[in-house]
């Protein structure tokens, strides 16, 4: 790790516990490392990357699983795959973002090596990384083994279905693709483009993830003890933070891992884009309300009145704006 709070996703150094996962010929299908480890009561802040091979030509249809708890959000940044979920099909490309909550079955296949960047809550996904790559430095060949691979899917609530017998739509047909460009909700501020990507009622009500567009000069400043720990993955451009008193710039490819109580605070030298991973601020609620508050009562719409609203949906952020 090149400073305290940054995290190269590229750089193997900051790979925990890889690991792989193999075809039924033996052959690899999935480059996995954990970049972070789940925590606390939601098991929030999971963040995976993962290099998944082009899918083998069995000449079978796709067999399908689901998850009976937990909730998937993954960056798809190259390549397509076919998406197959709730009796449809949708070609994905890169630049789209998948959601999934429990009981919705599932399946992929991959046009090419497709890099899967995933982010997950409420579930024990991760909780194995360690033990299974323990075990395969030990003995290479264990998650070939039939026995094996049945274990580990009862152990993090991986639920074999049938194959897919599935309609192939538009993504606009799959509520699961989400596209930056066609968001859920979306704000201007000044300087900055807020987008919903998944909403906090999709997500069991503990969070929503949203896309960040900003301009050069944008900055914002957070409360002097935060009582929130902040993830963000920055996709484009560059992003000076300061935390305590180290500073360091975050770009394509890096996550920015804040912990609670830290003084934090942050300014786009180059235009940029990240997603607030952590989703805890409700932002839906805060942008909606105080907009309407600016459009129908502007001359109750100031600071004393944005500070109200900051305490009831969780936001510590206290100022921003463009420089």
């Amino acid at each position: 790790m090149e400073e305290k709070y940054l995290i190269r996703i590229t750089d193997s150094r900051n790979w925990l516990f890889p690991t792989n996962g193999y075809n039924s010929d033996g052959s690899i299908s999935e480059e996995q490392r954990t970049i972070v480890m789940p925590e606390g009561m939601d098991r929030r802040y999971c963040f995976t990357d993962s290099l998944m091979r082009k899918s083998e030509d069995t000449g079978r249809p796709v067999m399908l699983h689901e998850h009976h708890s937990g909730y998937e959000t993954f960056f798809v940044e190259s390549e397509s795959m076919y998406f197959y979920i709730n009796g449809k099909k949708t070609l994905v490309e890169a630049g789209k973002i998948i959601h999934m909550q429990p009981y919705e079955a599932h399946g992929f296949v991959f046009n090419g090596d497709v890099q899967f960047r995933g982010t997950f809550h409420d579930w024990n996904c991760a909780d194995d990384s360690y033990a299974t790559s323990a075990l395969e430095a030990h003995y290479p060949d264990a998650k070939k083994d039939s026995k094996f691979f049945s274990l580990l899917c009862s152990n993090i609530d991986l639920h074999m279905r049938g194959y897919a017998d599935c309609e192939e739509v538009p993504n606009e047909e799959v509520p699961n693709v989400k596209d930056p460009e066609k968001p859920m909700a979306r704000f201007e501020l000044d300087g900055a483009v807020m987008k919903m990507i998944t909403a906090r009622w999709e997500n069991g009500g503990k969070k929503e993830i949203w896309r960040i567009e900003m301009e050069p000069g944008f900055y914002a400043r957070w409360d002097e003890y935060p009582t929130v720990q902040d993830l963000f993955y920055v996709t484009e451009g560059k992003v000076k933070f300061k935390v305590y008193d180290t500073e360091f710039t975050a770009e394509k490819d890096c996550l920015v891992k804040i912990p609670k109580y830290a003084p934090r605070s942050f300014v786009v030298t180059e235009r940029a884009a990240m997603y607030d991973v952590g989703g805890i601020t409700r932002w839906y609620g805060l942008l909606q309300d105080f907009t309407a508050l600016k459009k129908y009562d502007p001359q109750n719409a100031g600071q004393d009145a944005y500070d109200e609203m900051r305490k009831k949906f969780a936001c510590h952020i206290k100022s921003w704006g463009r420089r």
